[in-house]
């Protein structure tokens, strides 16, 4: 197997590692608002630790950077704003809907948003339905969005089961 192929699913595994470990610190900080500890929680990992990971794994940081022009970062940072803006409604979505429910929805919208929104924007959806493999892509995304609904339907019948209810519900703000 390719080294480029081993060293991709390693930092995937990282990656992935990471994201799990990142509610755990909040269990201990239970009289921060909910906006304190997505505030401290995004600067360590938004902004603190890819820097500091990217400065100890680059060998030489500065120059790595400087050999990228403004017009080739711009969109980097860009979607990288988009991002963090679209976490803290996520986080949003888990404080007005649940974790259940939150997570459905959220994952729901960006399975489908971000397995299509590329064919959208290149004006190449019709595309998606004229060839077997985009037939194959939409049917994976319906059956993934299945899929995401059963389990959040699960995860909801277990919370109600436990007692376990969103702080401040509302449908609409979630």
């Amino acid at each position: 197997m390719n080294s480029a192929i081993i060293a991709g699913i390693f930092w995937h595994f990282v990656g992935a590692a990471s994201a799990a470990c990142f509610y755990a610190p909040f269990k201990q900080v239970k009289r921060w608002s909910w906006e304190t500890m997505w505030s401290v929680g995004g600067l360590m990992s938004w902004l603190i630790l890819p820097w500091a990971v990217s400065a100890v794994l680059l060998p030489n940081f500065w120059a790595y950077y400087s050999g990228f022009s403004l017009s080739q970062l711009l969109p980097v940072f860009l979607f990288g704003a988009m991002w963090g803006v679209g976490n803290i409604n996520y986080g949003l979505t888990m404080r007005y809907l649940g974790m259940s429910m939150g997570i459905g929805i959220a994952i729901g919208i960006t399975l489908v948003v971000g397995t299509l929104m590329t064919p959208l924007i290149q004006g190449r959806f019709g595309e998606l339905f004229a060839s077997t493999g985009g037939r194959l892509t939409l049917l994976g995304v319906f059956v993934a969005l299945i899929g995401v609904a059963i389990v959040s339907r699960a995860g909801l019948l277990k919370e109600r089961a436990l007692g376990i209810n969103a702080e401040e519900f509302n449908l609409k703000k979630g």
